[in-house]
């Protein structure tokens, strides 16, 4: 680096260094953290239905597009929405390179692109009325909802001893909100098929309304803060004598640090092997709809009965999973978890393949869901980040977001060339056989070979706790 260059680098990180440190000697009003958690709460909202709306018209979207305007069977038309699925895949790549960055410029500026972003992907939808807008509102919504900026917030905010408490109660709350999509698939939608682009419009309203109060008011995290005036304070020379491995585990984010950083320790190898597993059963996460019309043969009033009961469902095993990480443990949470997914599952094939009440299928699937992603979260959310330390904590949960994709997606592969050959009564069996195999192997591989990180200081976290052969602390 010339000299110049050394020089400008230095007045930049002088100033940011002012700014930061004038940013946490700034106190917090009175009743800041209630109103931040009220307004990571609503966000959280947004986030949720982003995640789920699509899936929960997933048959009257593909009925407009591939049955009806392409005049294929359901069957190919699930198969060939996925094959386009994998157009969007490159911008989903970008995580790679968009994620990172909250490790270097701060979690608040994402956090209000993030909620934006995903406002104009749910207001494109509502405009579409042709397969390109859809793909483009689809896609702008994929991509953000997977960075869960609000859940690096309320684990920073939180002391050690109530993180998953909180993570799991505001995540509750925002499961409760969902229950917005079936209200407004009774009122404004009327249930009625083609009426489905009106349910997107109020969320994306919302969610803009959202992007702008957090620009406005929420501050940026104290944990960053404190580590990123740290790392400003240490004089470059210093940072240069750094060895190798030491600038790994000090460097201020990015996805080739972050997959040396895991590779490197012990804890984080195991994780990411036990999501390689977890995520065999993803599938079963985006399809429910489509088990329910097709499988089942539901009316839209049903689907919308099940709808109401589903967030009652998620929300239970949400806040349930959230009690038991911070009493006994983020292991016991993520085995107690995935054997409910496995229970409420087939629970949710067995009571809507025998035509019972809509109220069971939507709360068997709600509890699926609540299950599934409650032990999800605790693995790729809470352990992952309590594995790290706070400079590369943003940038490690990138891989288990690409773990997520690459297994879903090499599943979606096979399903592509299955889903025709099958009549839709099928379907939801071939979901459940996926579903089971990849739970049981995540269960043994976390209860043999991952460590326990409840109470942790996120602080102090290195990452080397449990390189020692055999610890499971």
């Amino acid at each position: 680096m010339g000299k110049k260059n050394v020089e400008r680098l230095r007045a930049r990180e002088a100033k940011e260094l002012a700014r930061r440190e004038k940013q946490l000697e700034a106190g917090s009003g009175r009743f800041y953290v209630a109103y931040l958690f009220m307004v990571l709460s609503l966000i959280y909202i947004i986030d949720e239905i982003a995640s789920t709306i699509s899936i929960q018209f997933q048959s009257n979207i593909i009925d407009e597009f591939y049955v009806q305007g392409m005049g294929m069977t359901y069957g190919e038309g699930m198969s060939f929405s996925q094959v386009l699925g994998f157009i969007t895949y490159p911008l989903t790549l970008l995580i790679v390179v968009y994620r990172p960055l909250a490790d270097r410029f701060g979690r608040k500026p994402f956090l209000v692109l993030n909620t934006f972003v995903m406002g104009l992907g749910l207001f494109l939808v509502y405009l579409s009325d042709n397969l390109v807008v859809f793909m483009i509102g689809g896609s702008l919504m994929g991509f953000m909802v997977s960075h869960d900026m609000q859940c690096v917030y309320i684990l920073e905010c939180s002391s050690e001893k109530t993180r998953a408490r909180n993570y799991a109660l505001t995540k509750a709350v925002a499961i409760l909100g969902t229950m917005l999509v079936p209200l407004l698939r009774e009122t404004i939608m009327q249930n009625q098929s083609k009426r489905w682009h009106m349910v997107y419009l109020f969320p994306a309203l919302l969610a803009f309304a959202l992007s702008f109060a957090a620009l406005f008011f929420a501050k940026e995290t104290k944990t960053f803060l404190v580590t990123r005036v740290n790392y400003l304070k240490t004089p470059m020379e210093e940072r240069e004598r750094r060895s190798s491995a030491e600038k790994n585990s000090n460097a201020q984010g990015g996805i080739l640090n972050a997959l040396k950083f895991a590779f490197r320790h012990r804890q984080l190898r195991f994780l990411m092997l036990s999501c390689c597993f977890f995520y065999s059963a993803s599938l079963a996460t985006a399809t429910y709809n489509t088990v329910m019309k097709e499988s089942a043969m539901m009316t839209e009033e049903a689907i919308t009965q099940a709808l109401f009961l589903y967030p009652v469902g998620n929300a239970l095993m949400t806040c349930l999973a959230g009690l038991v990480s911070d009493r006994f443990g983020r292991k016991v949470t993520i085995i107690a978890m995935s054997a409910s997914a496995v229970a409420c599952y087939s629970l949710f094939i067995a009571n809507s393949m025998l035509g019972l009440s809509p109220w069971v299928t939507g709360l068997a699937i709600g509890g699926f869901m609540g299950s599934y992603w409650g032990a999800g979260d605790t693995i790729g959310g809470i352990m992952f980040s309590e594995s790290t330390p706070t400079n590369l904590r943003s940038s490690v949960t990138v891989i288990n977001t690409l773990l997520n994709g690459i297994v879903g997606g090499l599943l979606t592969i096979v399903t592509i060339f299955v889903l025709p050959l099958l009549p839709g009564v099928a379907f939801g069996y071939l979901y459940l056989f996926l579903t089971v195999p990849g739970l049981v192997i995540a269960i043994f591989i976390i209860w043999k070979y991952v460590g326990e990180t409840r109470g942790l200081d996120l602080k102090k976290v290195t990452g080397a706790e449990w390189d020692k052969e055999g610890s499971k602390s």
